[in-house]
């Protein structure tokens, strides 16, 4: 879609998963559904966090619970992680990844151009998503392998950190408007894909510095 800028200097590429290098379809209601049914079990409402991603819904009851008890927050982090990995399992099992993904990464690797994967899943869903399509990448970052996730920046420092690529040396590509906001937190340009929960309308709002109708469109702009 455009011309777009010039990433011949680019030296590594932080890729996002569901949706930009994978169709998959988790059911992100029912996961919501079900942690939220867990908080009044624990003594918790819903006040206060309706604009919260679940992950960060399941962080900020368990720092509240924290306060009161710590078996119950250990608890309650227990069965709302059991909740949501099921759900991510299971989704996993349907999953495909998109046609070109496989040569792209390829491709990049063997121009010298180093791969990261970063993604809010677990490490056992990617694990059983990439053992039926394996993917050439130099590091994978699932939330199981770092502190915080995206759009914290930290799992981006994290990645760049393990490639050895300064920020401004790296493209952030993801099918999420928070994709293209944490790389811009962190000093990456940016790339969007059309592929998954993000519409040109909404990444309008977020300027990233390229928008693909596919990830398989990137290798033009590279080379």
């Amino acid at each position: 879609m455009g011309s777009g800028p010039d990433l011949k200097d680019i030296e590594a590429i932080l890729f996002d998963l569901d949706g930009t290098l994978v169709h998959l379809n988790i059911d992100f209601g029912r996961m919501r559904a079900e942690v939220e049914a867990l908080l009044p079990q624990y003594g918790l409402s819903m006040e206060g966090r309706r604009s919260l991603y679940v992950l960060e819904l399941i962080e900020d009851a368990v720092r509240e619970l924290k306060t009161k008890d710590e078996e119950k927050a250990r608890a309650f982090r227990r069965e709302a992680e059991a909740a949501i990995v099921a759900i991510e399992l299971e989704a996993a099992v349907q999953a495909q990844v998109y046609p070109e993904v496989p040569e792209l990464l390829r491709m990049l690797r063997e121009q010298g151009i180093r791969v990261a994967i970063v993604t809010r899943n677990c490490r056992a869903a990617v694990d059983r998503i990439l053992a039926e399509t394996p993917l050439a990448y130099d590091a994978l970052l699932t939330r199981d392998e770092v502190t915080a996730v995206k759009p914290d920046p930290g799992h981006l420092l994290e990645a760049l950190r393990l490639l050895g690529v300064e920020p401004q040396r790296t493209l952030m590509v993801g099918d999420h408007p928070m994709d293209v906001q944490v790389g811009h937190a962190v000093g990456t340009r940016t790339a969007a894909v059309l592929t998954g929960a993000g519409s040109p309308e909404r990444f309008a709002e977020v300027q990233p510095d390229l928008i693909l109708a596919q990830v398989g469109d990137l290798g033009r702009h590279l080379t």
